[in-house]
């Protein structure tokens, strides 16, 4: 029997939990494809400093999945590589659609 592959994703009962893995200060910036622990890869150029990295990351999840800045809520991580965004609406819609842009 085969095992399900990790998925960054999590549907939960208002919305959609998102585990990123933040590359801060990188020189090729963008969203790479999941990794071992089931966390979706980000490289950002910005540094790790006043949040700075937080945000390029939410900019660059938005744009990514087609989503507003805003739908990206940081629940966990704000000093850790390892990151958790919760996106709020309807967790199976969201979870389908977020899910078919994974890369």
């Amino acid at each position: 029997m085969a095992t399900a592959e990790p998925t960054p994703l999590v549907a939960v009962a208002d919305g959609v939990f998102l585990s990123v893995r933040v590359t801060p200060r990188s020189r090729r910036p963008g969203v790479g494809g999941v990794i071992g622990d089931g966390a979706l890869a980000v490289a950002v150029s910005a540094p790790p400093e006043n949040g700075r990295a937080i945000d390029a990351t939410v900019e660059m999840l938005a744009e990514h999945f087609g989503l507003p800045k805003r739908a990206f809520v940081l629940t966990q991580g704000a000093g850790a590589r390892h990151k958790r965004f919760k996106i709020e609406g309807e967790p199976a819609d969201l979870y389908v659609a977020m899910k078919a842009r994974l890369p």
